[in-house]
């Protein structure tokens, strides 16, 4: 080992550029055994010889990282090389046995748990929480040690898969304009239409939290597989609350948290951000059906959703992510998810003064609005409004508006597919909407969450606080997920809330605690 160490290190601080030409950082090349401090290794070494080519020379302290890491990396390739040598029989084998241990050593080895094995896991781990339910027992750590292989395996699939990926400047309120800054906020709050003119600046808001200073978008058309995203299999998904699980599945709500638990990781991973500082701050079912209106909060039904900012909803959003059921053209027709920018120099010019004048004019254009509705004649006026100026009889109030709502914007629409995910930074880069449903039952699951860190006191006050063992994980998923008792709301509310705050420590393994 010794010899090995040295010979590494050796070519590294000498400088040998040919022996490691094959190996350029930037293609990625690691082991798949390799953990994640171990991939992080492997990126310090790395980093130390291409300053080591490019530079000539490295630090005292460099050489000793250097000497370091490649030591480290050594004792586990020796590690990976005297272990035992598994097969995918084997694996598939453990799967079905639910033996978490055997499992978890064979994934040390080398071994990855495929799509169908994965699958097999889940319905293994759903049958032994059917049946410790059935018996009035409590729930074994073998089922959570499962769950957490499955969230990994569901992390390394989702890789695999198609994404589209769009970076934005991150933007929040700009404070600095005075007092006609000050107007047009006032106008933002009292008006829902007038969103998208509130002043910005470029920068991240991230209020109380640890955000990336990076912001995008991002679409994953298969971020659930027709298997996962079945309502059939799933039927609780269309009006899931973690706040009343009495009635709902198991199967149900393992496979929402594993659903939630995917778009984390997710967001830490395109975010380069640690997963114990993302938490689900809320994550629930949502019904959008055509002709109704939402009531109250915003799980309520409704067949649209207006032009907003999840941050501005609630300033601890700071990442955000919409899952569908359903898909546009067959189950429902309208319904875009709608991401709305200010348009580009090429289309703003050509509405620029459109849009000054309509703010300008807003009175004008409400006067405008509740003549048309009362039937009478356009009144008389200077102001220019996209779709008024020679406005053909035939167009409806809908279409004014939408025109109205367009100018000087630049909307770039999703349409909706069942199994699909967009998740986007939640600041003022990404104002969406939700266009009008106009027929049929859209379905989709919203979740939000944020960087803001837990304080310690807030566990210390809970009856049981964080856990130290994997039994405590285990119960933790009983008494906070599975345990199907009824509640008073006072109680939910209460549930929900350890819930959410305990989510990293019951979703990962304790070496990640």
């Amino acid at each position: 080992m010794t010899r090995l160490s040295s010979l590494l290190s050796l070519l590294l601080l000498v400088g040998l550029s040919s022996a490691f030409v094959f190996f350029p950082k930037t293609q990625n090349i690691k082991p798949t055994f390799l953990s994640a401090t171990e991939e992080k290794s492997v990126d310090t070494v790395l980093e130390l010889l291409e300053k080591r080519l490019k530079d000539g020379s490295l630090t005292d302290k460099e050489k000793n990282i250097a000497l370091i890491e490649t030591e480290s990396l050594l004792k586990h390739l020796d590690h990976v090389a005297s272990a035992p040598q598994y097969t995918e029989t084997q694996l598939k084998t453990a799967v079905s046995n639910m033996d978490a241990d055997a499992i978890s050593h064979m994934l040390q080895s080398g071994l990855e748990m495929d799509e169908e094995t994965t699958d097999a896991a889940f319905w293994t781990v759903i049958n032994a929480i059917n049946t410790a339910e059935a018996q009035d027992m409590p729930l074994s750590a073998n089922v959570t040690q499962m769950i957490h292989h499955i969230f990994e395996a569901d992390h390394r699939h989702l890789l695999t898969r198609e994404k589209q990926t769009t970076n934005l400047t991150c933007m929040q309120p700009d404070d600095s304009q005075g007092v006609a800054g000050a107007a047009r906020k006032m106008n933002y709050i009292f008006d829902d239409g007038d969103h998208k003119n509130l002043p910005l600046t470029e920068g991240r808001r991230c209020e109380g939290g640890t955000c990336c200073e990076e912001c995008s978008r991002n679409i994953f058309p298969t971020f659930a597989t027709d298997e996962e995203s079945n309502l059939e299999t799933f039927p609780e998904l269309v009006s899931l609350t973690f706040n009343d699980l009495e009635k709902t599945s198991a199967a149900t709500i393992v496979q929402f948290v594993r659903l939630v638990e995917r778009v984390r990781r997710t967001i830490a991973h395109e975010y380069g951000l640690p997963l114990s500082t993302i938490l689900p701050l809320q994550a629930y079912s949502r019904k959008y059906v055509a002709g109704t209106t939402q009531k109250g909060g915003g799980g309520g039904e409704g067949d649209f959703v207006t032009l907003h900012t999840d941050e501005a909803t609630h300033s601890g959003y700071h990442y955000s992510c919409v899952i569908y059921l359903s898909t546009q053209g067959k189950d429902f027709e309208g319904g875009n998810f709608v991401f709305n920018d200010p348009a580009d120099e090429s289309e703003e010019t050509a509405s620029t003064n459109v849009q000054e004048d309509e703010e300008e004019n807003l009175d004008d254009v409400k006067a405008l609005f509740e003549a048309l509705q009362r039937g009478e004649e356009l009144p008389d006026t200077d102001m220019i409004v996209p779709g008024v100026d020679d406005l053909d009889p035939s167009v409806s109030l809908e279409e004014l508006e939408d025109n109205i709502r367009k100018a000087g914007r630049s909307l770039t629409p999703f349409r909706p597919t069942r199994g699909a995910a967009v998740i986007f930074s939640s600041g003022w880069e990404n104002m969406h909407e939700v266009e009008k449903i106009t027929s049929g039952v859209r379905y989709a699951v919203p979740a939000f969450f944020t960087t803001c860190p837990v304080p310690d006191q807030a566990y210390e006050q809970m009856n049981v606080g964080k856990p130290k063992t994997n039994e405590d994980i285990a119960d933790d998923w009983l008494h906070l997920l599975l345990a199907h008792r009824k509640e008073e709301p006072i109680e939910s509310v209460g549930r929900v809330k350890e819930l959410l705050m305990k989510w990293h420590y019951m979703c990962t393994p304790l070496s990640e605690h």
